[in-house]
Formats: C-alpha cells, structure tokens, sequence
C-alpha cells in the first residue's frame, strides 16, 4: 500500500472521527450523520483541501462500503413486521414511481439529456436510501410504530426491486436468457443457504455449528461473524460470476442472516442474534460506511458543476423529482394516515443516494448519461439526503417509554451473553 493511500486513508478515519462530535455539537436539531460525512468529504475531497482523493487506492474501500450498507439493509428487513397492509402500499407506490419516473426520463430523452437507455434511468430514480435512514430510525425508536413499519417496507422495496431490474436488464455482456439463468441460480443457493440456516442452526438444539456460534460470541474466533462474512462474500462472487448487481448478492445475503432471528426457535439463539447485530453495526456503521459516504463526496466534481449551468439547474430539480416520483403516490395513495403523516413518508421516500451515484457513475461510464448530468443527479441525491430526513424526522416523538425499554433490552442481552455460553458449554 502507498504513502498516498495510507494518508487518504488517514483522512478519511479523521472525517469519520469528526462526524459524530460535529453533529453532537449541532443545537437543537438533530442532523443524520451522514450527512456530515458527505460535508466533510467534499471539503476534504481534490475540488478543496485536497487530502482525500477517492483514486489514491479507497474504491476497494468505498465499494465495500456501499456491499456492507446494502448488507445491513438487508438484514434489518423485518418480513413479519412489513407483510400485509405496509408491503401492498410500498410495491403499489413504487410501481406509480416507475410510471411517473419513466414520463420525466422519456422527457429528459427527448430534450437529448439521456440516451435511448432511459428506463434504465427511470428505475435509478425510484430507489429509496435505506441504509442511510435505519440509523436514524432505529435513533429514534420509530422502527416498531406504523411510521417505522412503513417507512421499512418502503424502502425495503425501494433497495430491492431496482436492484433486481437492474441486474436483469442493465447488462451488456451477457444475453438475457444467460442473465435470467443466473438469477434462477443465485436464488436457488441462497434459498438452499436459508434452509440451511433453518434446519441446521436455527431449530436443532444440539447443532454443532449453533453451540460453536454460541461459544465464540465473546472470544477471539467469532464463528458468527466469519460465517456471516462468508455468506456476503460468497453470495456477491457469486452475483458477480453470473454477472449480476453485486449489491443484489448483499441484500440477499443481509436478508438471509436475519431470518435466523425469526426460525430461532430457542430463546438463546434470538439473544445471540440481537447480539450479533450489534457486532454487524459497529463493523459498518464504526468503519465501512462511513468510508462510503466520505469517498462519495470527495469524488463529487463540485468544479464540474460549477462550470456547467444545465448541471447547477439539475441539482435542485433533481431533488424536487424525487418528491415527485417517490412522494407524489404516498401522499395520494397512503390514505389511512394523516397529511403530516404522509410527507413525512414521501420526504422518507424521497431520500436517495447510495444507489443512484453507484448506478449513475456505471451509467456515465456506459455514455447512457454525460458526465455533468450523472454528477449534478448524484449531487441532487446528496442534497436529499441532507435535507429530506431532517424534514422527515423534525417533531416526531418517540414513542412513550420505548427508549427506556430499549435500554433494558440491550443490558439484559449483555448480561445474559457469559451465562449463555456458560450453559452450552456444560453440555
């Protein structure tokens, strides 16, 4: 590794340091902190300071990130809590999405913004960040209200059907009967590996691999997290292999480590597995993703932007798209809720970034996008992120006592871990 890398890397682990003491000094309102993280990359990127440049050996770093985000994403899916009501409005809402967004792709077509690709377009405009939005409602205890459960299924949906379009479709090198072969595959093992966690990890009590999980929670082997590694890594290579999106492969592989949290069916393995996502987080959360976000907003070409007045007219409109494409079917569709309730989940909705500049920057690559329009798109995507949560989130209180209650859970888990591996190593 070069002088070069070791310093960006450097900066990049001070910025992500900085983050959270910035947005703890902030009065009265309460700021995402990735959203400091894509200031204080920018700021440290080329296009000012100049300490971080995202070529200097980060795009392992940053690519890594955006695995392990979608990873996370997965594995917060809670399939009980969003099936019925929340998943049916979410997948109507986002089919309205693709309608509206492919109307405004087809307009940018003809006004020679984009190439004939542009439904490709069009489902990159209908994500939802998830990733970036968990922490903020698992922060303020919304994930068990109605707010939260749809808010989850929203941008469950809105993570996981464009990645699976776009992994079928956006795909050059292979025909569509190769590409319709390789998801059957992939679908298939990771099918296998979920029936593999069921019957062997899941509901045997005297399964090897459960007692050894158990045992290495607190030593240096820590056999759960190597296992769950494998399962990302050998689920990406092999999206990859079949030339598929490898953020299909995290998604699928978070997905499939947190259902052993609802097959479980003793009492020990549901506390291993709130334990293990405590471990997942810091691994992210503490290191990956903010690498991500950082890197992102380095590599943003603020002076490209500037130079181009099209890409600065992009910016803001690119923003009020996404109200209109994401938000525009919540607040017409989500009828049983209140109008304050309902932008809220547009604003939720609306919030999009960490798919949009990894598919945009394929797009540019690919000339279905020119490069000012793709750059001011991903800085119209940063300016949602920073402003739409903050709206989303202003005012809602938390439920009542449910702070308290988390607290008591997270200390009990704790505390219950040594009397845990204790009582399976006696037997």
């Amino acid at each position: 590794m070069s002088i070069a890398t070791l310093e960006a890397l450097l900066w990049v682990i001070v910025a992500a340091t900085l983050a959270p003491i910035i947005v703890d000094i902030i009065p009265r309102v309460t700021v995402p902190v990735v959203v400091i993280e894509l200031l204080l990359g920018i700021a440290f990127g080329p296009e000012l300071l100049g300490l971080i440049d995202g070529g200097n050996g980060l795009s392992i770093a940053r690519e890594f990130g955006v695995i392990f985000l979608f990873f996370l994403a997965g594995f917060e899916i809670d399939y009980l809590g969003i099936k019925g009501d929340p998943l049916r409005n979410a997948l109507r809402g986002w089919g309205w999405s693709f309608i509206i967004a492919a109307v405004i792709c087809f307009t940018m077509q003809q006004m020679g913004l984009i190439n004939s690709r542009f439904p490709l377009v069009a489902i990159a405009l209908c994500t939802t960040a998830l990733g970036p939005l968990m922490p903020v409602l698992q922060d303020s205890d919304q994930l068990p209200t109605p707010f939260g459960r749809n808010s989850l299924s929203i941008g469950a949906l809105g993570e996981f059907i464009p990645v699976l379009l776009l992994a079928f479709l956006f795909n050059d090198t292979r025909t569509e009967l190769f590409t319709a072969f390789g998801l059957i595959v992939f679908f298939a093992v990771g099918l296998a590996i979920l029936v593999f966690f069921q019957g062997v990890v899941g509901r045997s009590e005297e399964s090897h691999l459960r007692r050894i999980a158990i045992q290495t929670l607190d030593s240096s082997a820590q056999f759960a997290v190597r296992l769950a590694m494998l399962v990302l890594v050998g689920l990406v290579f092999l999206a990859a292999r079949f030339d598929l999106d490898v953020l299909l492969g995290a998604f699928a592989s978070g997905f499939i480590i947190g259902r052993l949290g609802d097959i479980t069916s003793n009492e020990d393995s549901r506390k291993v597995m709130e334990w293990m996502k405590t471990k997942f987080e810091a691994i992210g959360f503490g290191v990956f993703i903010p690498a991500f976000f950082i890197v992102t907003g380095a590599n943003l070409e603020v002076g490209r932007l500037m130079e181009s007045n099209r890409a600065l007219l992009i910016v803001p409109l690119t923003a009020i798209a996404y109200i209109v494409i994401r938000g525009f079917p919540i607040l017409v569709g989500y009828k049983t809720f209140d109008t304050a309730m309902r932008w809220r989940l547009a604003l939720v909705a609306s919030t999009q970034l960490p798919l949009v500049s990894t598919l945009m920057e394929r797009f540019m690559d690919s000339g279905i996008v020119p490069e000012d329009v793709g750059t001011a798109i991903i800085g119209g995507s940063v300016l949602s992120v920073a402003i739409f949560p903050f709206l989303a989130f202003l005012g809602l209180e938390a439920p009542e006592g449910r702070k308290k209650q988390a607290a008591a859970n997270g200390k009990k888990i704790v505390e219950s871990l040594p009397e845990i591996s204790v009582q399976t190593s006696d037997r």
